[in-house]
């Protein structure tokens, strides 16, 4: 006999695979790279679904992507996932080309967001992205989509990216090789636990879910020394503040990929330990990661 409170294993089984189809079915339907009787048929599920609007043609913005948004987004999630089977949690070289792809186009929107979310509460960083010399500093850039798309926001910005998986740099040269910023993105291959730099920067990203812990606490003071006067550290983080799956799911996805479990309190102490103030943490739409920022003293 089944405790009548609790969910049969096989139902919530069902239940999954049919999330699990309809996330594809998003992808596919919003990229619409498959066949056309496929994509038919994914539109078919979403519309079951009362979704048929989702994979559409919405303008891009902060909280309206774009259908290649939105397909990377989706796929993104079921590669992980399928990754994380196959490698049994050894984090991102056993993910595919696509997955890391896939995750670097869905990074990539944060640039878009940046300004929305992030600029009125951050002193006069418009302006200093806006100046010449301006340079940001991206940890763990992956494909570099993340970079290139600061890059294309800023036109005077200058953006160094830095990752220690040669596969996703290679990614990365050519994502930069193919934009209309190459000259202003430099990829290299660089552990966050020894950076330096001389020239300083005034803006930095580092994500704590895709950084090692030991490489995280040694880094992060690095990149806070690295800021030019004024400049701004944002750290990306997990959000622990929902529901207990929400939380756990959230965990989980941080562990596959190798990295740090940092909630606000836990971030909001790096950076003040790092001589940063005006630390806080800024609100960020559902699906996004949490962001914590602090300034270098000017």
């Amino acid at each position: 006999m089944t405790n009548s409170a609790q969910p049969d294993l096989r139902t919530s089984i069902q239940a999954w695979d049919e999330a699990a189809w309809s996330l594809a079915a998003v992808a596919l339907a919003a990229s619409e790279a498959g066949a056309p009787e496929l994509t038919a048929a994914a539109r078919e599920l979403l519309a079951a679904a009362g979704l048929a609007g989702v994979p559409g043609d919405p303008a891009p913005g902060l909280g309206n992507p774009g259908p290649g948004q939105v397909a990377s987004q989706a796929a993104a999630s079921l590669q992980q996932a399928s990754a994380l089977l196959r490698s049994r949690g050894d984090g991102w070289p056993d993910q595919s080309d696509e997955a890391l792809l896939a995750q670097g186009n869905t990074s990539a929107q944060a640039a878009t967001a940046f300004a929305d979310l992030l600029l009125p509460v951050m002193g006069d960083l418009a302006g200093r992205l806006g100046a010449p010399g301006a340079r940001m500093l991206d940890v763990g850039t992956g494909v570099g989509a993340l970079a290139v798309a600061f890059a294309e926001a800023y036109p005077q910005l200058d953006v160094l990216g830095i990752d220690v998986f040669d596969r996703a740099l290679t990614l990365a040269r050519h994502t930069v090789a193919v934009s209309s910023v190459g000259t202003r993105v430099t990829v290299r291959k660089q552990d966050v636990a020894g950076f330096s730099d001389d020239d300083g920067f005034d803006l930095a990203w580092l994500p704590a879910p895709f950084i090692p812990r030991p490489a995280l606490h040694a880094g992060l003071p690095r990149v806070a020394a690295a800021l030019r006067p004024g400049g701004w550290l944002m750290v990306g983080h997990g959000k622990f503040d929902g529901t207990p799956v929400q939380n756990a799911l959230t965990r989980l996805k941080t562990i596959s990929y190798g990295g740090t479990p940092l909630n606000e309190e836990a971030a909001a102490r790096l950076l003040h330990n790092a001589a940063l103030t005006s630390v806080r943490q800024v609100p960020t739409p559902p699906g996004a990661p949490a962001i914590t920022i602090g300034r270098k003293p000017a």
